[in-house]
């Protein structure tokens, strides 16, 4: 009992230290990516498709978020997934070029990835998030798995059914998830 009294406190503490967290939708008019909500899911980001894969350990129920919508935090430099899980998930551009985040508990970066040149901008209702090589979507394997999100780096091409798109943000209370 005195063990699930701390960590309530513990997850109440972390509640009322969260950073400012902010959702992010994609725009790209006329498009199939329109207004698509960017999902965390098994360590990459989609836009559309199913919902985010979010954990929350028994012992911390039910003072979770729900998990329910992908949070970050961030956007000055570097970017991060709005969790509560110790250590937190850092985001960052595999060297393939997809846009993915470290496992709960690990700073695990595969080498050649890139961690930095995230900026978020504030506006009077909207914000917008840029990574300073753009993003570009790609159609996700499998049907009804939205579209697979793709930082830009040199050296890389993809398919005519990829799609560049921007980023708008809106803020939340975070975090997101106990983890994605």
């Amino acid at each position: 009992m005195k063990t699930v009294i701390a960590l309530s406190a513990f997850v109440a503490g972390i509640l009322a230290q969260a950073p400012s967290s902010f959702g992010v939708m994609s725009t790209h008019s006329a498009s199939p990516v329109h207004l698509l909500p960017l999902t965390a899911r098994g360590g990459k980001f989609f836009l559309g498709g199913p919902g985010p894969t979010s954990y929350c350990p028994e012992q911390v129920q039910p003072n979770c978020p729900n998990g329910t919508e992908t949070l970050l935090v961030g956007g000055d430099q570097t970017l991060s997934l709005s969790v509560m899980v110790p250590g937190g998930q850092q985001v960052y551009v595999a060297p393939d070029g997809s846009l993915s985040y470290t496992a709960p508990h690990s700073a695990y970066v595969p080498e050649g990835s890139i961690r930095d040149g995230w900026y978020k901008t504030e506006g009077d209702m909207f914000g917008n998030l840029k990574f300073e090589k753009g993003l570009i979507a790609c159609p996700a394997a499998g049907q009804g798995n939205g579209y697979q999100v793709f930082g830009q780096l040199a050296g890389l091409t993809f398919a005519p059914e990829c799609l560049g798109f921007n980023a708008l943000t809106v803020n939340q209370t975070g975090p997101g998830a106990w983890e994605y």
